[in-house]
């Protein structure tokens, strides 16, 4: 019996010694924890892995070298162990920094509860692997992801991705901004419908030739048709993606806009023709467009920059940023800053070169800049001095540099797997980028294997936005099937729809309320398939939806509001006007039967009428600006000769009484309300028969004619915006106005004259500013005392 136990000892430290040489072939060590002693015990291979080189450690004095992000999460496993219950291993990432050699690893260990050797308890066991390099790759994988995104989705040039048929599947926001659309308006759009009718030959002839293979790639210089109707010059760059099978797949555009460019060579083959310069000058020109200029004046903190510089920066073309304002987009603000000020101590004619990063206060995007500049007094008669010179965006310049570094440097054997492998994932990212909108997942087809039906699919691949969508790591959604995720989803109608795309590749788009899972959102979806790769992107628009309930929910409660404020306008203009009708009346009566005897006190009572008339006026009017403000009536076809005519016919004796001349031009026809159209025109030519001169004869001229946007006056702001507008003029030769008090004239109860003088209640300019905007348009005047009015009404075509 002895020597069989013998044997048997002898056998088992034989397979011990196999074990440990195989665990520490694979870099794996082994340890044991004792939560009720508060100790682990380990491996040789253990201490090598944690840069530990003792057999025992206290577990207090372990979690004291814990990364504080870890800490919690490793704290809440050894209290509450998931093995006790599943009696599965449990597997675990965390970092530590050795008290040996101050290093921070990554360690990864799986372990499960185990029954103490020496009596009642629990203790833990398990293995230990050292994975900061996968770590590592990990991080350098998801960076490169971003990079990649970023790229395409904040491209400064636009970039369209087209399916065979020239029909728009994906477009960066760079594109969108160019032709004047929205992105969701040009999905699924013919590319020819935004195209120059021109250019649509041209253009169709190079991508055939793409299709043949007589060539790789064009550069094309095409018109599109932007959304407000005008013309954009873009260089297309376009080349045709194939499949895995040769077959045409999808083309790629990069488009740059061209048409400043395009207007700048023009304008400068115009220069070169009228002043006959030389082609040197020619040359500085060309090489001084892509510089920026700026003066600095640090002792009262002031500085100029041209308009590509406040663009480089952020700032708008007609602000005028502080000195501080600009530092503060600097990274290195302070070396910056004292650089400045060593330039100027040091006197006129001190040269400046200086390098610095500087971030787009607008867009965020951080970009290399360097500037040269002298020092030299602020103005010949001042004896400030300031720093003059030019600057540059030497960012490409930067990174081509770097690139070529980076290229130079040695690559050893695991990173260029790692590189391979980065290489093989950005390229099933960029396919699932090119087919998609905005969160993007691929998924492999997973079919039964005796009737080859679709009956999952697996997370191949998913970006940063579906991450955030679904609020998963990429880690718990890879390898793992759709169904195995979201249970729910195969009781939602739309896992019939990824079935039916699975398996007839008919490409889907659609939108969803999806409510399973914990989920309650609104997203669009699109999906198209690839030999057995789905891919489905994911645009959420939940805020969207929210948005418009809440905005129902305000137009509701807003034309209710109206509604309250019609009625209340009419009832206060009705309970209003009855005491006045009675004031009145009371007045006569008196007046009447009393006269004689009232003495001095009739006087007071016609002056108590008049007052009463005139608040009648005045809530009469109110009523009117309160209706034409809450009132908002279909827009029809309406010619303003037929309004004019019916103004003038209800005027006839005023302006006969003033023996005016009216010359009226032909009138075209707009979109708008007869009636409120009509209050316009009424108290336009009411106010030229009002402020006439006296002793001289009126003369009124109403005349039309077509003005375009980029021509109407820099004081008129339509209300709507359109290519063309009519300009009605009311001309009169009356007392006329400063032009000092324009804004004024068309407020509510403004008045440029006494009651004594001139007859109103302030309101009627105001009703026709009110008019001119429920129709879209806009109203100013040109004026000068003694020198008649003209009152130009705008209405867009």
């Amino acid at each position: 019996m002895d020597e069989q136990i013998l044997a048997l000892q002898k056998e088992l430290q034989r397979v011990k010694q196999q074990t440990a040489s195989a665990l520490e072939a694979v870099g794996i060590g082994l340890w044991v924890m004792y939560p009720d002693q508060r100790i682990i015990t380990w491996d040789e291979q253990c201490q090598k892995i944690y840069g530990w080189p003792q057999a025992t450690v206290s577990l207090d004095e372990l979690f004291r070298q814990l990364h504080p992000q870890d800490l919690v999460h490793l704290r809440a496993l050894v209290a509450d162990p998931p093995s006790r219950k599943t009696q599965k291993p449990t597997t675990v990432d965390y970092r530590i920094t050795s008290p040996v050699d101050g290093i921070m690893r990554w360690i990864r260990i799986t372990g499960r509860v185990a029954t103490h050797p020496s009596g009642p308890g629990d203790c833990f066991s398990g293995t230990a692997q050292n994975i900061t390099d996968e770590k590592r790759k990990e991080a350098t994988l998801k960076t490169i992801e971003q990079r990649f995104q970023l790229a395409f989705m904040n491209a400064s040039v636009g970039v369209v991705i087209l399916d065979t048929e020239s029909n728009i599947q994906l477009i960066n926001k760079s594109f969108a901004n160019l032709v004047g659309y929205s992105q969701d308006e040009l999905l699924d759009r013919h590319f020819g419908t935004i195209s120059h009718p021109d250019d649509v030959e041209e253009n169709v002839a190079l991508v055939q030739q793409l299709i043949r293979g007589e060539s790789n790639s064009y550069v094309f210089n095409k018109r599109y048709l932007h959304k407000d109707g005008t013309i954009v010059w873009g260089q297309v760059s376009s080349a045709l993606i194939r499949d895995q099978e040769g077959k045409p797949d999808s083309f790629i555009s990069i488009v740059q806009n061209i048409t400043a460019e395009l207007q700048a060579q023009a304008e400068q083959k115009k220069l070169v023709s009228l002043l006959k310069t030389s082609e040197e000058r020619l040359q500085d020109a060309i090489e001084l467009a892509e510089l920026s200029t700026f003066e600095i004046c640090p002792g009262d903190g002031t500085i100029l920059l041209s308009g590509r510089a406040k663009g480089w920066l952020g700032f708008k073309p007609a602000e005028t940023p502080s000195l501080d304002q600009v530092l503060n987009t600097i990274r290195d603000r302070d070396s910056v800053e004292a650089v400045l000020g060593q330039t100027v101590a040091d006197g006129i004619g001190t040269a400046m070169d200086i390098e610095f990063w500087a971030v787009n206060q607008q867009t965020g995007q951080e970009r290399l800049y360097h500037a040269q500049g002298r020092v030299v007094r602020s103005s010949p008669d001042n004896t400030a001095l300031s720093i003059r010179g030019i600057a540059k965006d030497i960012t490409a310049q930067r990174q081509y540099a770097q690139d070529l570094e980076q290229q130079v440097q040695g690559r050893t054997q695991a990173l260029q797997r790692a590189n391979l492998l980065i290489k093989t994932q950005a390229d099933q990212l960029r396919f699932v980028t090119d087919s998609s909108l905005t969160a993007i997942a691929l998924y492999a087809i997973v079919r039964d294997e005796a009737t080859g039906d679709v009956v999952d699919l697996r997370y191949e691949l998913i970006n940063q936005m579906a991450q955030r969508m679904t609020g998963r790591q990429a880690s718990d959604l890879l390898g793992h099937t759709m169904l195995e995720v979201f249970p729910g989803m195969k009781e939602n109608s739309i896992w019939e729809r990824y079935i039916e795309l699975a398996q007839t590749g008919v490409p889907l788009r659609y939108y969803n309320h999806y409510t399973q899972d914990g989920y309650d959102i609104w997203y669009q979806v699109q999906g198209v398939r690839q030999g057995e790769l789905l891919v489905l992107s994911f645009l959420d628009i939940t805020e969207l939806k929210q948005t418009q309930f809440q905005l129902e929910s305000l137009n509701k409660d807003l034309l209710e509001a109206n509604n309250n404020l019609e009625q209340f306008a009419f009832v206060a203009s009705h309970d209003l006007q009855e005491p006045l009708r009675k004031i009145q009346s009371f007045g006569t009566l008196l007046l009447e039967q009393y006269a004689e005897r009232l003495g001095d006190g009739a006087d007071l009572i016609l002056r108590m009428q008049v007052a009463a008339e005139r608040m009648s006026i005045l809530i009469k009017d109110l009523l009117t600006l309160s209706r034409i403000t809450t009132q908002h009536h279909s827009l029809v076809e309406i010619p303003l000769s037929r309004v004019i005519q019916r103004v003038i016919d209800d005027l006839d004796i005023v302006i006969e009484e003033a023996e005016a001349s009216l010359h009226i031009e032909p009138l075209p026809s707009v979109k708008g309300d007869e009636s409120q159209l009509r209050q316009l025109f009424q108290n336009l030519l009411s106010n030229a028969v009002k402020f006439r001169k006296p002793g001289v004869e009126l003369q009124v001229q109403i005349s039309a004619r077509l003005v375009a946007k980029a021509d109407l006056p820099a004081t008129v702001k339509p209300t709507r915006q359109a290519t063309h507008y009519h300009q009605i003029c009311i001309e009169d030769n009356g007392i006329g106005f400063d032009e000092m008090y324009l804004d004024r004239i068309f407020q509510v109860f403004q008045r440029l004259h006494t009651r004594s003088q001139y007859a109103g209640t302030g309101i009627g300019l105001a009703i026709v500013q009110k008019v001119a905007a429920n129709h879209g348009g806009a109203i100013t005047a040109m004026s000068q005392p003694g020198q008649g009015a003209a009152f130009f009404v705008y209405l867009p075509i």
